[in-house]
């Protein structure tokens, strides 16, 4: 009888895993903000990724958390950084340090994100090679170095010398698959052309952290709403 009921609840979880869209098309970009008092920002972060697990139906969430520690005291960067890592492990979010390897080596975070081309290849050299590596562009130029490296994203980000960002991901594609991020302070309706173009992932911190609420769970759910409303308006019918 428990052989039976075993094969049954097998199916039954097959069965769920095949209705549920394995992940979001568009996911969250949540950069941390500079602060003072890093286990006030850490509580409100556990809220946020947890607000993002509650509301999803998918069955693997998939969302980046980037911190960018500043440049002296090594040591109480990596012990700040090692609070976020273990908080964004705990609810299965990818966590990323923006430049500084050492940290993100350190606290065996998932990866980084630099912001010069040769500090990507110094990070391919000093983190394991399962760790993610992407590069910020502001320019077709900058991110064809991302594709000759073999770099895993790009994540665009407007410059005084840049192209327009929506240009930057239209080239991006029909260029590649790979991964890319959109930098920049949006909310939930900027974000829409971006999210019908194939961004993998939105910046959502400003919304997040500046939500009218003073809620960052309220704003997390209403970024990843807004990512569900603008990929279904575009989807082409078949009827």
């Amino acid at each position: 009888m428990n052989d039976l009921f075993d094969y049954m609840e097998r199916e039954l979880d097959e069965l769920i895993e095949e209705a549920m869209p394995s992940a979001p098309t568009c996911g969250l970009l949540i950069t941390l903000p500079d602060t003072d008092d890093h286990e006030a920002l850490n509580f409100k972060l556990t809220q946020a990724l947890h607000a993002a697990n509650r509301f999803s139906t998918y069955a693997i969430n998939r969302h980046v958390v980037l911190y960018h520690p500043a440049d002296k005291d090594q040591a109480r960067w990596e012990q700040i950084a090692r609070v976020y890592r273990e908080t964004c492990a705990k609810a299965g979010f990818i966590f990323l340090v923006m430049d500084n390897v050492k940290v993100a080596r350190a606290v065996d975070a998932d990866g980084v994100l630099c912001s010069k081309v040769m500090a990507c290849s110094e990070a391919r050299k000093t983190l394991d090679d399962d760790k993610i590596i992407g590069l910020r562009a502001s320019t077709r130029a900058m991110a064809q170095s991302a594709l000759s490296l073999d770099l895993d994203f790009v994540s665009f980000h407007t410059a005084p010398h840049g192209e327009p960002l929506l240009d930057l991901l239209h080239w991006w594609a029909t260029t590649t698959e790979a991964p890319v991020a959109i930098e920049g302070t949006f909310d939930q309706e900027n974000c829409a052309p971006f999210v019908a173009a194939g961004a993998t992932f939105i910046e959502s911190g400003p919304h997040i952290w500046t939500h009218p609420s003073n809620n960052p769970m309220q704003g997390t759910v209403n970024m990843l709403d807004a990512f569900e409303r603008h990929n279904h308006s575009h989807k082409v019918s078949v009827n």
